[in-house]
């Protein structure tokens, strides 16, 4: 028997497919305003059937750490059919390449963090950002409130039966119970004011300590150069626009001296140049340093003539005397071959005996009358030629030398000569120029003095454009404080106060809890402070008072609790309308409150509308009416 109501709030599971390889797959079906109890043996997939619905709710892990090994083996992919806010929608995850971080609503992909915020405004629940610290002053940063964190307390599984959620933060499970209570927008808001003033105000010490610092450090360092470069002392741009003007009207003046000076020099030379008899001047030293230039040009070229030629009246001589060393040696050698037979004939190849009979005086090859000394005399014919030409040769060079070395002993005599006449010239010259080289002296010196100062001024304009930057950037930052300071309060929540809410919330819960009080719940109300959300039993934090049996109970009355929101509350709360236990028989707690248990939750389903799935090992309780069993057909072999 089902329940479902059009367009009912929260979500609703209608069912769960795991999908195999082949395409054959594994399908759960599930009833709304009653308790669905998946049963079986261990390892029977009960608690994997609400892995799978958590999975394709936007866990971020991969399949195997999502769903288990053996699962992520056996299927391919998995989807569930829901609910939201009465309309219909598939969600599914595929573990194939490319599509493993995605979740696929109704064939569409997003990723975990899109998916988040599309579920997010699918339910009408707040969409915020909460500071990452319990103190929003303190913290370093805003992070979102994502639909995840607000699903880990309808889901409770195995791992957060005696805790809020697994794992999770302080600060974060502030901002979940606001968000299920109904005032996560005011406090999201107001936790956010403080946040950005409290960073306004960070920022605006840090600008006045930089304020500070340049403030010295621009005294300090505009003094320092004023002072070493014979400035002004300069306390603002507007005063170095003006040494800056003082600088370049004194170098501007040198320098329109020195060209005065310039043009009386260039005055006084061509005045010399035009006179006949200009005093201290003899024209004839120019004309003769001329002269003796040309005539050193002249002997610097005969030297290189006469070394050429040297070189290669050397080079033949060594030639001669290489062939005359060639013609000795053939004569040694004539000697030596005549003494080896021939063998062979050098035309026909045909083999030829020395010894066979020929005359003395012919040769024994073709039999002409040979001559022995004929080669050794045409070779010292040829050597007494090379001898004559290589006397020749010693003569050339001899007087190749000895011009060479008059006409060296010229170049170096003219090149004194020209020294000296240089000598001469640069001495009266100097004198001309004498009375204004110490002037032109003076000027340059000047000239670079005034330079090294207008170098100095884009420095201090530097210097003071950080001090007027961290004014303004300080300025900013008080002014940014100053707005946030004046700005209006947070709305307050719509509806209920927030005291209202926790009140009725604990009152739900104490309402469950009054059944199973003495044992195994104690003798105490539970109460929520609404300043932090911190729940209470008795005068104590419920973590301190509870035992582990007892805290159980607790969180299966804090679930209880929520299949009321919507009924106790507004729409402003966060509704799930959907409760997934996986495993309730926790810590020792007695089958049968258990049951008792499941039996309220069943009977509350039934009149909110609501749904919840829970999975047990043991023998379910029976109510046809409220409550579903869904027996698991398989058991896998435990990992």
């Amino acid at each position: 028997m089902t329940h479902e109501i059009s367009g009912a709030r929260g979500l609703r599971v209608s069912k769960v497919r795991l999908i195999r390889d082949g395409g054959e797959f594994d399908e759960y079906e599930f009833a709304s305003g009653m308790l669905n109890i998946l049963h079986g043996v261990r390892n029977s997939s009960k608690s994997t059937t609400l892995r799978v619905i958590d999975y394709c709710l936007g866990d971020r892990d991969n399949a195997t750490k999502a769903l288990g090994a053996a699962v992520a083996d056996a299927y391919v992919a998995v989807s569930t059919e829901l609910r939201i806010d009465g309309v219909p929608y598939e969600l599914s995850r595929s573990w194939s390449y490319g599509r493993m971080g995605k979740v696929s609503v109704n064939g569409e992909d997003l990723s975990a963090a899109d998916f988040s915020d599309w579920i997010l405004g699918a339910l009408g629940w707040p969409n915020v950002h909460i500071p990452l610290g319990l103190n929003p002053s303190t913290a370093a940063e805003l992070t979102p409130l994502s639909f995840r964190n607000t699903l880990r307390h309808f889901h409770r599984n195995e791992e957060s039966w005696i805790s809020f959620a697994h794992k999770e933060q302080e600060f974060v499970r502030r901002a979940v119970i606001s968000q299920l209570l109904g005032f996560a927008r005011p406090r999201a808001t107001e936790a956010q004011s403080q946040f950005v003033l409290a960073q306004a105000k960070r920022r605006l010490a840090e600008a006045q300590a930089v304020d500070r610092e340049v403030q010295q450090s621009t005294v300090q360092a505009v003094t320092a150069i004023c002072d070493s470069m014979n400035l002004p002392l300069v306390r603002s741009t507007a005063h170095v626009a003006d040494a800056r003007r003082e600088v370049e009207a004194a170098l501007d003046a040198v320098r329109h001296r020195r060209q005065d000076l310039t043009n009386q020099i260039r005055v006084t030379h061509s005045a010399s140049t035009d006179s006949q008899t200009p005093a201290g001047y003899d024209p004839s030293l120019t004309t003769l340093y001329s002269q003796v230039t040309r005539d050193l040009r002249q002997a610097t070229d005969q030297v290189t003539a006469l070394e050429h030629l040297h070189e290669e009246h050397v080079r033949s001589a060594n030639t001669v005397n290489g062939e005359i060393g060639r013609m000795e040696r053939l004569i040694t050698s004539v000697g030596i071959f005549d003494a080896l037979p021939v063998r062979l004939c050098p035309a026909c190849e045909q083999d030829i005996d020395p010894a066979r009979h020929h005359a003395d005086t012919a040769c024994y090859v073709c039999y002409q009358d040979v001559d022995d000394d004929k080669r050794q005399r045409r070779a010292q014919v040829e050597i007494r030629s090379l001898k004559s030409e290589l006397d020749d040769l010693d003569d050339v060079v001899s007087h190749t030398l000895t011009d060479l070395t008059a006409v060296r002993a010229m170049q170096e005599d003219l090149q004194a000569k020209q020294v000296d006449l240089a000598h001469q010239l640069n001495a009266e010259r100097t004198a001309q120029l004498a009375p204004f080289v110490a002037a032109l002296e003076e000027l340059a010196g000047q000239v670079a003095r005034l330079e090294h100062k207008l170098t100095a001024f884009p420095a201090i304009e530097a210097i003071f454009q950080r001090r007027d930057q961290a004014r303004e950037a300080l300025k900013a930052a008080e002014q940014a404080v100053d707005a946030l300071d004046n700005e209006a309060s947070a709305p307050l929540v719509a509806g209920a106060k927030p005291t209202d809410r926790c009140s009725a919330f604990a009152d739900r819960m104490n309402g469950f809890l009054a059944e199973f009080r003495g044992d195994p719940w104690v003798d105490h109300d539970v109460s929520i402070r609404d300043s932090d959300l911190t729940f209470y039993v008795g005068t104590r934090p419920w973590d301190q008072a509870l035992g582990a049996e007892a805290k159980v109970l607790f969180f299966l009355a804090y679930s209880y609790a929520t299949l009321f929101l919507e009924h106790d509350l507004d729409d402003e709360c966060a509704f799930p309308g959907l409760l997934l236990l996986d495993n309730p028989y926790q810590q020792g707690i007695d089958e049968n409150v258990v049951r008792r248990v499941l039996r309220t939750l069943a009977q509350a389903a039934s009149e909110t509308g609501t749904q919840v799935i829970s999975t047990q090992a043991l023998t379910p309780p029976a109510d046809p009416k409220t409550i579903r069993v869904l027996s698991m057909p398989r058991a896998y072999a435990a990992p």
